[in-house]
């Protein structure tokens, strides 16, 4: 069981089905090179691979910060994240990454189904769907062209769907 504690949520996955993306050897290479990527990446209970983000909050539309700036932020930590996930498979990135397992790299060869999902612990229900729109509005051609579904999640819809342990 891995456990990743990120946001103030607490995340228990299967090590041989996730790749700690953020933390892994491959990140810190290319990270010099201003890339961001996802928290980590997992395989869901159909196959699908899913992308996860966490965060504390978000900003609303009256905030100073803008919707805009941090969804375009986050918008690029997916794409990185596929980016680096496909370039390690085609070995386009030559190093082996030890901690990218086996089972997700062949659930990735087979073209499944992909869900980026930002989960931000402090946010109303409401603004959930706010700020689903504008990432898919967003990612819209990544969209289109990986047929992938963006889902932005609170804590407490979370907790219910068994994302996250708290």
């Amino acid at each position: 069981m891995l456990k990743i504690h990120e946001s103030g949520m607490w995340f228990h996955l299967s090590e041989d089905k996730t790749f700690p993306i953020e933390k892994s050897d491959t990140y810190r290479k290319v990270n010099t090179r201003s890339v961001s990527t996802v928290e980590f990446i997992t395989m869901g209970p159909k196959q699908d691979i899913i992308f996860v983000e966490a965060k504390t909050n978000a900003p609303d539309t009256e905030n100073g910060e803008g919707i805009g700036e941090f969804v375009e932020r986050i918008g690029k930590k997916f794409v990185h994240s596929l980016e680096v996930c496909y370039a390690l498979l085609t070995k386009a990135l030559p190093d082996a990454e030890p901690s990218f397992p086996d089972l997700l790299q062949a659930a990735l060869k087979r073209r499944p189904a992909i869900k980026l999902i930002l989960i931000v612990n402090r946010l109303s229900r409401a603004h959930c769907v706010t700020l689903q729109d504008a990432l898919r509005l967003q990612l819209r051609a990544e969209m289109r062209i990986w047929q992938m579904n963006v889902i932005v999640l609170n804590k407490e819809i979370a907790l219910k769907k068994n994302l996250i342990k708290g």
